[in-house]
């Protein structure tokens, strides 16, 4: 039974550290638009170095493993 609750919370505290590199949490259920921002601004920092076509993809993805559902702006 102990093993269970330990595994439980795991994966409970799993989404908390979706990105541990840049420690940048996914937004909850009703984020701000300050919050939002933090992605975007993470997300450009994060994909800043790569090619035109890459880094519309890369900032594709840090969206996604971050909740927040909009379309990118790579400019």
């Amino acid at each position: 039974m102990r093993k269970l609750v330990i595994l439980f919370g795991f994966f409970l505290s799993f989404n908390a550290f979706a990105d541990a590199k840049d420690g940048v949490k996914p937004l909850s259920a009703n984020p701000t638009e300050a919050q939002r921002q933090v992605i975007r601004d993470a997300a450009k920092d994060s994909c800043d170095g790569q090619e035109d076509d890459q880094r519309e993809e890369c900032v594709m993805d840090y969206f996604a493993n971050h909740n927040l559902e909009e379309e990118p702006s790579c400019d």
